[in-house]
């Protein structure tokens, strides 16, 4: 397994998170989330409050308008369970009961990927607000929440796109199922294992997005090393992801207990249940990627610190043993090879004139003289051409 985990965190891109230099951005993070949770419970209730407002038009859809279109889908039937011939009576229970499933799987197929969508943004918002409570930065509530918006959206819409494709994938097999059992006694073989892969799926996806969004606000990454540091720290990670999730999840599955209960989950969630649960999974995916991030980083730059005091130790010792009149030789001829760069070009010697063989030796020297004469610089006037030969 470590082998695994080593292969696995090999393949991790590294990169400081944009967390400030302070004590608070790194480590610990339980204890961080406690005293983000008691020392700013008025703010995150407020916080809660945006994000439920873009959860809103699912929420109305699923839980207020949905059960007023199924009464009103059954209110003409007649389940008068056959009282007689001669009262003309007609069992319409089947259609009843056809008639309401149908009506759930409508709602959900128009209602959850749309609502998803929307929710992403209020979501995105957030996790940048929760972000910067966990590192300590001094939180405008309202201006680092349109903030997070206006930089994280772009990464939450297409991800939260799929889930909610994936979630209406799993709730339309799971009310399909349920209808065929009620009007027939009994669902196809596919419809079961549609139904169950639909919701493994659902269920990897949410252990992703355990990992996704805390490193989304918190990294400034590209869309595919994104993804790959996602996968690569979801699989090392993967069993306590998976219980994390199963923990969370089952928190909402209670409300199918009785209605006090699931009006007491609606009330939980609607004052604090979803910054409470974005406070949770940023808290969770800090230390995954401190661990396995900046732990590396840490490492890393360790390492190139040491083996370069190692390489300046040996240039060092190696020049310590080095005889002294080597030393000195080095040195001459260092200066003197600096000396011979630095020094202007010698300029080559005319070559002297040969005289003609033809004249007397008297001649010859009367020529020299006169070339002698004829070389020497002619200057001009004034005191600013003093010292110039004139050409």
């Amino acid at each position: 397994m470590s082998k695994i985990t080593q292969y696995l965190a090999s393949k991790i891109v590294l990169a400081r998170d944009l967390a400030p230099k302070s004590e608070n951005a790194h480590g610990a993070r339980s204890a961080r989330m406690r005293e983000v949770l008691s020392g700013n419970t008025a703010k995150m209730f407020t916080l809660n409050i945006l994000t439920v407002l873009f959860a809103l038009p699912m929420i109305c859809v699923l839980i207020i308008w949905l059960p007023i279109e199924e009464s009103n889908a059954v209110a003409a039937l007649n389940f008068s369970a056959n009282l007689g011939i001669g009262y003309g009576a007609v069992d319409q229970t089947l259609e009843g009961i056809r008639a309401i499933y149908d009506l759930r799987q409508l709602f959900i197929l128009c209602t959850l990927t749309p609502g998803f969508m929307i929710m992403s943004i209020g979501i995105s918002g957030a996790m940048h607000v929760i972000r910067n409570y966990m590192w300590g930065v001094d939180v405008k509530l309202l201006r680092h929440f349109g903030r997070g918006i206006a930089k994280h959206w772009y990464k939450f819409l297409p991800v939260f796109t799929v889930g909610g494709l994936l979630a209406t994938s799993a709730g339309y097999s799971l009310i399909e199922v349920l209808k065929r059992n009620a009007l027939y006694g009994s669902a196809g073989a596919g419809y079961y294992v549609w139904t169950v892969f639909s919701f493994i799926f659902c269920f990897f996806f949410a252990m992703f997005l355990f990992i996704y969004m805390p490193m989304c606000v918190a990294y400034k990454f590209k869309a595919g090393a994104l993804l790959k540091n996602c996968m690569a720290i979801g699989l090392i990670v993967f069993i306590t992801t998976a219980l994390l999730v199963i923990l969370l999840g089952g928190i909402p599955l209670i409300a199918i207990a009785n209605d006090i209960v699931m009006y007491l989950i609606y009330g939980f969630f609607l004052l604090f249940g979803f910054s409470l649960y974005l406070l949770i999974i940023s808290a969770y995916g800090q230390y995954a990627c401190e661990s396995l991030i900046e732990a590396q980083l840490d490492v890393k730059e360790e390492l190139e610190a040491k083996k370069a005091e190692q390489e300046r130790k040996a240039a060092i010792k190696q020049q310590a043993k080095q005889p002294k009149a080597q030393k000195g030789n080095a040195v001459a001829s260092y200066k003197k090879s600096r000396k011979a760069k630095n020094s202007p070009k010698a300029q080559p010697e005319e070559k002297e004139q040969a005289a003609p063989t033809f004249i007397t030796p008297e001649e010859a020297e009367a020529i020299k003289a006169k070339q002698k004469q004829d070389s020497k610089p002619v200057y001009k006037g004034g005191p600013y051409n003093k010292g110039k030969k004139r050409h």
